[in-house]
């Protein structure tokens, strides 16, 4: 009788606090992900793992919330990542897209992005689709400008426009397109005008 207490207390109490815990747990590569059950997975960081292309698995974790790519050597993602429709925060920092990943104008509940560091020239018109992104960092790519679709964030606080070369006169113009966002900027030069 007493080794069925024991057992009973082990299944209802012990055996949630693993699965309740994974809410908190970070895991830092797909094979330590893959020893819990795919909904359990809440926060991944697969930073510095040479990815050249988008780990198909990371799709099935159909509650992830905490994705970071950085450091890789990323330059698309599948159309598929419109799935993640719990997916909060992305960092694809250091990677090399050229293009502004159009999945990710799909990924709606997005409220932190992370796009510092890669090649990208401009945001497509579809960035207006982030209606709950409140973070965007592009800091250090060729963006010379800002569709005027951005103003359709307004939940945006923060845009990291750091490293970017932009005259004084597109700084205003992007600060009367977000005047409710803080914006970092480098000191504009109107060098040559």
């Amino acid at each position: 009788m007493k080794i069925n207490a024991v057992l009973f207390w082990v299944i209802f109490l012990i055996l949630p606090i693993r699965s309740i815990s994974q809410v908190n747990h970070v895991f830092y590569s797909l094979e330590e992900a893959s020893t819990v059950h795919k909904d359990s997975v809440y926060h991944l960081e697969l930073v510095k793992k040479k990815l050249t292309q988008f780990p198909e698995q990371i799709l099935t974790f159909s509650n992830l919330k905490h994705l970071n790519l950085s450091k890789n050597k990323l330059s698309k993602l599948p159309n598929e990542l419109k799935n993640l429709i719990h997916l909060e925060h992305l960092d694809l920092s250091k990677n090399k897209f050229q293009l502004f990943p159009i999945p990710l104008c799909s990924t709606t509940s997005l409220k932190n992005l992370k796009l510092g560091r890669n090649e990208i020239s401009q945001l497509p018109t579809c960035i207006g689709q982030l209606a709950h992104l409140e973070h965007l960092d592009i800091w250090y790519n060729n963006i010379a400008a800002l569709p005027p679709t951005i103003s359709q964030l307004k939940q945006l606080k923060t845009l990291d426009f750091r490293g970017v070369n932009l005259s004084n006169t597109t700084q205003s113009q992007i600060q009367a397109l977000l005047p409710n966002t803080t914006i970092e900027f480098d000191l504009g030069c109107d060098c040559g005008q």
